[in-house]
């Protein structure tokens, strides 16, 4: 059973504000390695860019992804190919970071990038992803996930020579405990650590197992169980056994491509969010790093 989250979930990207007509990086500005040190700050910026009503679906927006973070600082080995900068003036004071994974030769993915308020508009985005790339001098294609309707970050991506390859619906319906359902021979293997590991960040994963299967399950916040797959909305039995174990879950979230609703013996469904996946080929080019 995994209850270990992808680093990073790429559905949690998070985006700056524009860095329209921005100016080249400040002389008092530089990049450094994120440390232990920085993850309470790292936790308080990339939950502070997130518009409230989105908390319960996004890892990244619960209190307990600073600890969280503290790990993933701490034991690098432990995470491989991911990679935390934070860009700061020469007297300290913390502009932005960025959190990108190496996720095939010369292809990075861009989970978080987050510029403080003051600054933005300064250069910081850019400067964060030069950085990065001069750090890994092999990379040369980008990929992000970006909420559509984030219209600063969507225009910086333009001007960085992104393009969109598919849309994704996030898509939720309300859910209760029924204690009645039949549990349908699940069984939840680990489910101690599963329950440990929510208690200690907030968010996790679960695995149900279904006779041969395994249906794996994500906890991004308290009151939210993400399906993976899609066709778990057609399990309600599934769903009713991991509900009897977490009767304070109250909705259910899926992401699935395009505009259209999967179907659902669950119940209505209704969107509260779209995203887009967009990549570049050449990052290098737009960021004159030829």
């Amino acid at each position: 059973m995994s209850v270990v989250p992808r680093p990073a979930p790429l559905s949690d990207s998070v985006s700056p504000a524009s860095d329209s007509h921005a100016p080249a990086a400040s002389p008092n500005l530089h990049v450094r390695p994120a440390v232990v040190a920085d993850a309470a700050w790292l936790a308080s910026v990339s939950q502070a860019s997130f518009v409230r009503h989105l908390h319960d679906y996004l890892t990244s927006a619960q209190p307990g992804v600073g600890r969280f973070w503290e790990v993933v600082l701490a034991h690098p080995a432990s995470f491989p190919g991911r990679c935390f900068l934070v860009a700061e003036t020469d007297e300290g004071d913390r502009l932005g970071f960025a959190d990108l994974t190496l996720v095939d030769p010369g292809l990075a993915h861009l989970s978080y990038i987050c510029v403080v308020r003051a600054a933005r508009g300064r250069g910081v985005a850019r400067a964060l992803l030069r950085a990065y790339l001069d750090r890994h001098p092999g990379v040369r294609g980008m990929r992000l996930d970006v909420f559509a309707d984030n219209a600063p970050a969507r225009a910086l991506y333009d001007r960085l020579g992104f393009t969109i390859e598919s849309t994704s619906t996030w898509w939720v319906t309300d859910v209760a405990p029924d204690r009645s359902a039949a549990s349908a021979g699940v069984r939840f293997d680990g489910l101690h650590a599963a329950r440990a590991w929510f208690d200690t960040y907030g968010f996790g994963e679960l695995t149900a197992v279904v006779g041969d299967s395994d249906v794996r399950f994500g906890r991004p916040s308290a009151r939210v169980l993400r399906c993976f797959d899609v066709a778990t909305l057609r399990q309600p039995a599934v769903v009713a056994a991991v509900l009897r174990e977490f009767p304070e879950i109250d909705r259910v979230l899926v992401m699935a491509s395009g505009d259209a609703p999967p179907p659902c013996a669950l119940g209505d469904l209704r969107a509260v969010n779209h995203s887009l996946r967009m990549s570049t080929p050449e990052i290098r080019t737009r960021l004159e790093l030829t």
